[in-house]
């Protein structure tokens, strides 16, 4: 038994702060963000945007040693619609430059200093003239968990929409 336990103690001993490093650190940000980060990455929900005229835009950011992933969703608020892009950019494919779309929050920001975000069909137009996939789809019921997000930044700009 003794030969069993001392290599087991010891091996975890040696264990411990490796696994100690990978803990994940979870904080809050403003205006219904959050950053979770850990030896493998990180995953940001940046601060809710009004995109004007009852539109709420939510940009998630996730990065890791495959390269990183972009997400952009507009809510509206008052029919609970939403439209989502997504674009990711692989480590393995770095040498290629962007892709031809280019970066998703930079084509997002161009949109939005051009007031083409508060109005969906403008939108979805957009992004397929500048080659994203877009996803149409509904925010899910208010208060559930799936929806905490799109409620929060609704709530948070268009508190009027929210039943």
């Amino acid at each position: 038994m003794k030969a069993f336990v001392l290599p087991f103690v010891i091996a975890m001993l040696a264990v411990g702060p490796a696994l100690a490093d990978q803990k994940q650190v979870v904080r809050d940000l403003k205006k219904c963000g959050s950053e979770a980060t850990n030896a493998f990455g990180k995953h940001r929900e940046n601060p809710a945007i009004d995109e004007g005229n009852g539109y709420v835009g939510f940009e998630t950011d996730e990065s890791d040693a495959t390269g990183t992933k972009e997400k952009y969703t507009l809510v509206n608020c008052a029919t609970r619609k939403l439209v989502q892009l997504k674009a990711e950019y692989l480590l393995k494919d770095s040498s290629k430059g962007l892709p031809g779309h280019g970066d998703l929050f930079a084509f997002v920001d161009g949109l939005r200093a051009k007031k083409k975000l508060a109005n969906e069909d403008l939108f979805i137009k957009n992004a397929q003239r500048g080659g994203y996939e877009v996803v149409k789809g509904q925010l899910a019921k208010a208060y559930t968990p799936k929806a905490s997000r799109g409620d929060c930044g609704c709530s948070l700009y268009y508190p009027e929409t929210m039943p």
